[in-house]
Order: C-alpha cells, then sequence, then structure tokens
C-alpha cells in the first residue's frame, strides 16, 4: 500500500486554519454592519409595468 505524502496533510491544515481566520474575521465585520434599509419605491413590484398599463388604458380612451 502507499503511504501517504505529509506535505499535502500539512498543506490542507495550513488552508483549514487559514479559512477558520477568514471566518471569525467576516463574523466581527458582521456584527459592525448596519442592516440594509430598503426605500419604500424599491418595495414596489413591477414599477415600470404598473405605469405602461396606466399609459396604454390612457392611449385606449383617448382612440
Amino acid at each position: 500500500m502507499l503511504q501517504r505524502k505529509t506535505k499535502t496533510k500539512l498543506i490542507l491544515k495550513k488552508f483549514l486554519k487559514k479559512n477558520k481566520n477568514i471566518l471569525k474575521e467576516l463574523k466581527r465585520k458582521a456584527l459592525k454592519a448596519k442592516p440594509y434599509v430598503r426605500d419604500p419605491w424599491m418595495m414596489n413590484s413591477k414599477v415600470t409595468e404598473d405605469t405602461y398599463e396606466e399609459f396604454l388604458k390612457k392611449e385606449t380612451e383617448d382612440f
């Protein structure tokens, strides 16, 4: 049976350690971050389609 290289194991451990540190930093930054607040006009669904339908109604009434 072939022996596993220890070098790859060390590289993997370093990689996992770096990722763990990155996740810790992101958690700290997330606690400091301000929540994103949406404006009321952003909450309306398909605003352009609604105005386009009103425009079409006016056009048909004018004929």
